[in-house]
């Protein structure tokens, strides 16, 4: 008997209570009762404010300032050691970016890639420059 509405004039079992019971008005404007059986199956896609869509852009410039300073690490440092400290910044805004920034994860992720790049390419400028040219001109 558990979901069905009972019959009045039934027995009252002394150990199963039915707790069920329609409403006894629908407000306006709400769903009926029995339009509530069973959950809506559709999607209903989310609509942005003019605040939210506002803020979209302002939440991507570090991501944009990581891609920017990586790029251009990434350049001085196929160019020599001029590019380590775009790198580094690019480095480090990627990262603080990762944690303010989620929706422009592919703007963060490139300025981390180019930044490291750049690192890279001017340690190994960097080891270039101490380790092979400076013996060369001591002897």
């Amino acid at each position: 008997m558990s979901g069905q509405h009972r019959d009045p004039s039934a027995p009252v079992d002394d150990y199963e209570y039915d707790l069920t019971r329609p409403p006894a008005v629908t407000p306006e404007g709400q769903l009926a009762w029995e339009a509530t059986e069973t959950a809506p199956t559709e999607w209903v896609p989310y609509v942005y404010t003019e605040a939210e869509v506002r803020t979209v852009g302002i939440r991507r410039r570090l991501s944009v300032a990581s891609v920017v300073l990586g790029v251009l690490g990434l350049i001085g440092g196929v160019l020599g050691v001029f590019g380590l400290p775009f790198a580094l910044s690019a480095v480090v805004l990627a990262l603080t970016a990762r944690v303010s920034e989620r929706r422009a994860g592919a703007f963060w992720l490139g300025g981390l890639l180019c930044g490291i790049a750049g690192l890279l390419l001017g340690a190994g400028w960097l080891y270039y420059i101490t380790q092979v040219l400076m013996p060369l001109t001591d002897g």
